[in-house]
């Protein structure tokens, strides 16, 4: 009940800017997860093969490696209002334009649109949350974010299976035609308009592509060695973390095909399921980080994700595969929200934005490229259990490396501005340990 009352008191107490994000992030998630059930089976049924989908699926992941750096930085100098509402009105317009084409050179073009708008959605998200919450709220907004994406997710998964069926019995024709497959991705498109609205009404928070205090430098890229190695601390083990899970995650379809036969059907409730757990399991980690700190709460969780991930990378026992299927997501995952938070407090406010780019863009090069190389090579040679267990590997050394950095963390103020003992941070900090107030202030 304490933590009911905690969430209750916490989401009045939000902006109407956060309220705002917060409905932003619920159309997009439904869009996304439409879009990820319908599109490469559009896209196929427009008579492409394999080859071309994966280019198309492909582009924006490039999009993220090529412009996330320049794009972070930008944002930063110039401020994250005026990225968001241009990364929603791409994303809109480009995902009607891939709905609505069906040439391969109007299809490139709207994917690589469809990357461009993502890239800015994505990578001002973070900053933006952190710029119009105060920090005290911080970490329930960042989860309660999480959650309703994942649960959004799941509504629009359930969307996605009905509506070419629905559309095929009216049409009178099959579900895995053009025009019921059309109609499905179209409408998980109308939610990225949607979504544009919600942004549009915000407004630009104090500080947002401002100046900094007096004597406090705004280049957004570290400006001295402290600087450049605390970026490479934070970037350093989610690098890591995501480089496993590229040999992991992207092939979990294929392992449940593969080991237990199971059907599409059967793994789409399956992983539908395992984002209500997972967004559920989400919503009580700010709790804990009150309890225990973000950082033991995030070492705690991951590492304690790792004997079910290797019961799932050696046990042929479905029932208890599921089981840890989902645990594992849990835990995992929880704890993403406070690790987000955590890394941007550690930064001066005008970095927020670029530390967020090259993290996609590492995660970009682990998840999407180098992991699953890997792995697809490891698989070949001896299976799953392989791959499964160099993940179990990095997630384990990437958990370590993010403990050993910041176990005393938490004894220090959380919010910094400035890097930690520079001139610039003793001027900027106040008694409490917050940047005092003053242009740039969040």
């Amino acid at each position: 009940m304490k933590v009911i009352r905690d969430y209750l008191r916490m989401l009045r107490a939000f902006s109407p800017d956060a309220r705002r994000f917060l409905a932003f992030t619920l159309f997009t998630a439904v869009s996304w997860s439409t879009f990820n059930l319908t599109f490469n089976l559009y896209i196929h049924s427009l008579g492409y093969g394999q080859d071309f989908i994966g280019l198309l699926n492909g582009v924006p992941s490039i999009v993220i490696l090529v412009l996330g750096l320049p794009i972070g930085m930008a944002a930063d100098r110039h401020g994250y209002l005026r990225f968001l509402v241009a990364g929603s009105v791409l994303t809109a317009v480009s995902g009607f334009g891939l709905g609505l084409s069906s040439t391969r050179p109007a299809l490139l073009a709207f994917s690589l649109a469809s990357g461009l708008g993502g890239a800015l959605s994505w990578v001002i998200g973070g900053p933006m949350m952190m710029a119009i919450s105060r920090k005290e709220e911080r970490d329930f907004l960042f989860s309660v974010q999480r959650a309703l994406m994942m649960g959004a997710g799941f509504a629009g998964s359930l969307m996605a299976g009905a509506l070419p069926e629905v559309a095929a019995a009216a049409l009178g024709t099959d579900p895995a035609a053009t025009a019921p497959l059309r109609l499905a991705y179209l409408v998980g498109a109308s939610f990225n308009l949607l979504a544009v609205f919600p942004v549009l009404k915000m407004s630009a928070v104090k500080g947002d592509g401002g100046d900094g205090p007096r004597g406090v430098t705004t280049r957004p890229l570290p400006s001295s060695w402290e600087e450049l190695t605390l970026f490479m601390k934070l970037l350093g083990p989610s690098a890591l973390i995501s480089f496993g899970a590229g040999a992991m995650v992207v092939f979990f379809q294929l392992f449940f095909k593969l080991r237990f036969d199971l059907s599409p059907g059967g793994i789409g409730v399956l992983f539908a399921f395992s984002s209500v757990v997972t967004a559920l399991a989400t919503l009580v980690s700010p709790v804990l980080a009150q309890r225990f700190g973000r950082v033991r709460t995030i070492v705690w969780t991951q590492l304690a994700s790792i004997p079910f991930l290797l019961l799932l990378a050696y046990s042929f026992n479905f029932p208890a595969v599921v089981f840890a299927y989902y645990v594992r997501e849990a835990l995992m995952n929880m704890s993403g929200p406070l690790q987000m938070t955590f890394g941007m407090e550690q930064v001066r406010k005008e970095q927020r934005a670029t530390l967020t780019s090259l993290n996609a863009m590492l995660g970009s090069l682990g998840r999407g490229g180098l992991g699953p190389i890997v792995s697809g090579y490891l698989q070949v040679k001896s299976g799953f259990t392989l791959a499964f267990t160099m993940t179990s590997v990095c997630y384990v050394v990437g958990t370590l490396m993010f403990f050993l950095f910041y176990r005393n963390a938490e004894r220090l103020p959380r919010s910094r501005g400035p890097a930690v003992g520079s001139p610039a941070a003793r001027a900027a900090v106040g008694p409490a340990g917050e940047v005092t107030p003053g242009p740039g202030a969040a």
